[in-house]
C-alpha cells in the first residue's frame, strides 16, 4: 500500500474515531488504535493532530461537493418543484449520519480555535457556497427564470438556513420539521426570481407578424 492509499486508509479510521468519540478523543494514539497499525505509520503520513484534522476535513468536503452534484441532477418541473427536490436533496445527504454532521461541526469549531486552522473551515464554508450557487443558477436556467437579487446572495441565506436547520436537528431530531423548514427556504427563494421574458421586442414582433 503505497502512501496515499495509506492516508486514505488513516482517514477512514479517523472518521471513525471523531464520529464515535469526536474530534478531541481523535488523537495520532488513538487513529493508530483505531486502523491497527504502528504510531510510527501513522506518523509517517501526518505530521501532527492537526494535520489528520485537516485531511478529516477535505473529505468532508468532498463528500458535500458530491451532495451539491447530486442535487443538480434534481432539479425540473416548476422552479418551487426543483428548489424543493434539490434542497431536500442536500439535506438527505447531510442528514443520513447525525454522527458525521456532528464531525463537520466540530471540525469548524477546532479549526477557528487552532491556530493557523482557519482556513480549514473557511475551505468548508466556500465548497458549500460554491455548490449552492452552482444548483440555484441550474435550477433557474432550467425552468425559465433569472433571480432578481445576486445568486451569491441568495446562496449564501440558503447555505446559513441549511445550516441552521442542521444544527437544530441534531438537537432535536425531528425530521419532520426540518422538511418542513427546507420547504419553507424553497417558497422563499421562489420569490426572488422572475421569469425570463423570451418575447421579441415590440419592433421585430412587428415585423415577424407582418411577414
Amino acid at each position: 500500500m503505497d502512501k496515499l492509499e495509506r492516508r486514505e486508509q488513516l482517514v477512514d479510521a479517523a472518521l471513525r474515531v471523531a464520529e464515535n468519540e469526536g474530534i478531541p478523543a481523535m488523537s495520532i494514539r488513538r487513529v493508530a488504535e483505531a486502523a491497527d497499525v504502528s504510531l510510527g505509520l501513522v506518523h509517517y503520513c501526518f505530521h501532527d493532530k492537526d494535520d489528520l484534522v485537516s485531511a478529516v476535513a477535505a473529505r468532508t468536503v468532498e463528500e458535500l461537493e458530491r451532495a451539491g452534484i447530486d442535487a443538480l441532477a434534481q432539479v425540473g418541473g416548476t422552479l418551487l418543484d426543483a428548489l424543493r427536490s434539490g434542497v431536500r436533496g442536500m439535506w438527505a445527504a447531510f442528514s443520513s449520519s447525525r454522527q458525521r454532521q456532528l464531525v463537520t461541526y466540530e471540525i469548524t469549531t477546532h479549526s477557528l480555535r487552532t491556530e493557523g486552522m482557519r482556513r480549514v473551515a473557511v475551505d468548508q464554508y466556500k465548497v458549500g457556497q460554491m455548490a449552492v450557487e452552482q444548483f440555484l443558477t441550474q435550477a433557474a436556467d432550467a425552468t425559465g427564470h433569472r433571480w432578481t437579487r445576486p445568486v451569491e446572495h441568495l446562496a449564501g441565506m440558503t447555505l446559513a438556513v441549511i445550516d441552521g436547520v442542521c444544527l437544530r436537528w441534531l438537537v432535536d431530531g425531528d425530521q419532520d420539521g426540518a422538511l418542513g423548514r427546507l420547504d419553507g427556504l424553497a417558497e422563499t427563494l421562489v420569490r426572488d426570481a422572475e421569469p425570463v421574458d423570451v418575447r421579441l421586442p415590440a419592433d421585430d414582433q412587428a415585423r415577424v407578424e407582418a411577414s
